[in-house]
């Protein structure tokens, strides 16, 4: 179900009624092949975009045209999500997944390019942009530490990636300390946008495991959209990005996009005072 999330998510917000709340910005273009090579090696650009093997299927799917012309998209939505958030102060939402494991010479576990240091290395050289990635999903997002020996700008465009561990409590705690020190270096105006990798993975109902369970997930995130709060005037906010990322249940797929909704749906509560009735359907396992 990954690859087939985005549509998902945003056909369920659609059939919702809930469309009016997230209104589309569609005004932008696909990357181009030669904007992948800024983190990767041009022999698995080259391999990927041709579909020759074995690299074009190194991301553990089938190779497509169709998938090919898809990643041109999500990696462009996640770049252009990040810099309307700045230019416009505004929180931003990318609809997409399929980032964090890439290489600079491979795709890696659903992941075929790393949209992340793709994106915020664009926005480091384009405006002198410092982000913060909290990653929430339930595996640890390697993009990013993988890239810096390639592309040293990684090192100065992305201070923070932050992937809590544990369980439970020690998670909480965890992901509350580092956030902590992500608020100090934006009160210094080191930091001048946040992406939520909001991977609905890390829940303890997931297929693959999980950390935490869903009220614990809505707790931490509710935690730090208040922290966030201070940081907003009147109708500015402090830039930020949420992303899907993760999440698999083939007992009842819904509870995923579920739990992406009550995250956005909080959000909207918590940063601009909106409060959505919503009935949730999430189902927990056993």
């Amino acid at each position: 179900m990954s690859p087939q999330k985005p549509k998902m998510f945003m056909d369920l917000i659609q059939e919702l009624g809930y469309a009016n709340y997230f209104p589309v910005k569609d005004d932008w273009s696909p990357f181009s092949i030669g904007e992948f090579l800024i983190a990767h090696h041009k022999s698995y650009v080259d391999a990927f975009f041709h579909g020759t093997q074995p690299l074009a299927s190194s991301n553990g799917f089938e190779w497509s045209i169709e998938l090919a012309s898809s990643v041109c998209y999500t990696n462009a939505s996640l770049y252009h999500a990040i810099r309307d958030s700045f230019l416009m102060d505004w929180v931003t939402f990318s609809p997409t997944s399929g980032f964090h494991h890439a290489k600079p010479k491979s795709g890696s576990a659903f992941c075929t390019f790393s949209g992340q240091v793709i994106a915020s290395v664009k926005l480091y050289r384009e405006l002198g942009l410092r982000g913060a990635y909290i990653d929430l999903d339930g595996h640890f997002g390697n993009s990013i530490e993988d890239s810096k020996s390639f592309l040293p700008d990684v090192i100065m465009a992305i201070p923070y990636n932050i992937n809590p561990s544990g369980r439970h409590d020690s998670y909480l705690r965890d992901a509350k300390q580092q956030f902590e020190s992500v608020m100090e270096d934006i009160d210094k105006n080191k930091i001048h946008y946040i992406v939520y990798c909001s991977g609905a993975d890390s829940l303890i109902d997931d297929d693959l495991g999980g950390s935490l369970s869903i009220e614990e997930w809505l707790h931490l995130k509710e935690w730090m959209y208040q922290k966030l709060v201070p940081f907003d005037k009147d109708l500015k906010k402090f830039p930020t990005t949420i992303s899907l990322f993760g999440g698999y249940r083939k007992d009842h797929y819904r509870s995923v996009l579920d739990a992406h909704l009550m995250d956005l749906l909080l959000c909207l509560k918590i940063r601009f005072g909106i409060d959505v009735p919503y009935v949730s359907e999430y189902r927990k396992k056993g």
